[in-house]
């Protein structure tokens, strides 16, 4: 009885430490978010003067000068573009390489899937300057549809390591009665396996979309145009040239901010089910 009680005690304790370590953790991702949200409705000395308080009085000019001088609006759909045609080209590819990977059987069929995940190990940074010349060279900077093919190739390893673990917990008696009733491959995937994997691919693609929506060196390296630039580098442009109206400047973060986090909300239960089913076969 007392090593029984002794081992609830620590397993109610290490429980215990868990719980304040992530309410903790939370609290320190959750702050940058509070104190943008905050700052976006005071003015210049205010942000200064209580930088943690509760803003006195909403001043709403920040997010008209964030939208209107700053133009972040056009910065927001150009990302918005961009973002969405990588979401679903991704998805697309990503399903198609999965559904193979899964469920036909071939030689060098691991070394195919080791091939994709690779790319994981690729970082960004390390394709930029062959990337950028060759870019040059074919005078492929400032084009949209060349710059969805890109991210979409960073975003495929993910998606197939995703996706490839959840197509493989889909019974196989579905894709055989499937075919019994004189279904193809090509029906098979469409009708079958591909609605089944809709949790797998609204997690890989909120993923993608985060991912695509805050990265920073691809817009900047590849679009010249300030017209065609994403939020990313509209929001550093637009330190650069108000850098004393910090109002505006939280303004135009939060503003930022809003897509990644509401598609998490609204793709919550997906997410965490994609990222989970895959993980026991049947």
């Amino acid at each position: 009885m007392n090593a029984m009680g002794s081992g609830k005690w620590r397993k109610s304790l290490t429980s215990g430490f868990l719980h304040v370590f992530l309410l903790v953790y939370a609290l320190i991702c959750l702050y940058p978010v509070y104190f943008s949200l905050i700052s976006s409705f005071k003015k210049n000395d205010d942000i200064f003067a209580s930088p943690f308080a509760l803003p006195t009085s909403f001043n709403w000019q920040n997010y008209v000068t964030a939208l209107e001088l700053g133009n972040i609006f056009r910065y927001f759909w150009n990302t918005l573009l961009l973002a969405g045609g990588t979401v679903v080209l991704s998805a697309l590819v990503g399903a198609f390489a999965a559904y193979a990977l899964a469920r036909f059987r071939f030689r060098f069929q691991g070394v195919t899937l080791i091939y994709f995940v690779s790319g994981l190990m690729i970082p960004i940074q390390a394709v930029i300057v062959p990337l950028a010349y060759i870019f040059g060279q074919v005078k492929w900077n400032d084009n949209y549809l060349v710059l969805i093919l890109l991210f979409t190739a960073f975003m495929i390893p993910m998606t197939v390591f995703i996706l490839t673990g959840f197509a493989k917990s889909i019974p196989d008696e579905l894709e055989e009665a499937a075919v019994i009733d004189g279904c193809g491959h090509w029906r098979t995937f469409w009708h079958v396996i591909f609605p089944l994997m809709i949790p797998a691919i609204a997690t890989a693609s909120t993923f993608n979309f985060i991912n695509t929506w805050n990265n920073l060196i691809f817009p900047l390296i590849f679009i010249k145009k300030k017209e065609l630039s994403t939020i990313s580098v509209g929001l550093l442009s637009f330190f650069g040239e108000r850098t004393s109206d910090y109002g505006a400047v939280t303004a135009a973060t939060v503003i930022t901010l809003l897509p990644p986090i509401l598609i998490y909300v609204l793709l919550q239960e997906k997410v965490e089910k994609g990222l989970t089913a895959g993980a026991v076969k049947g």
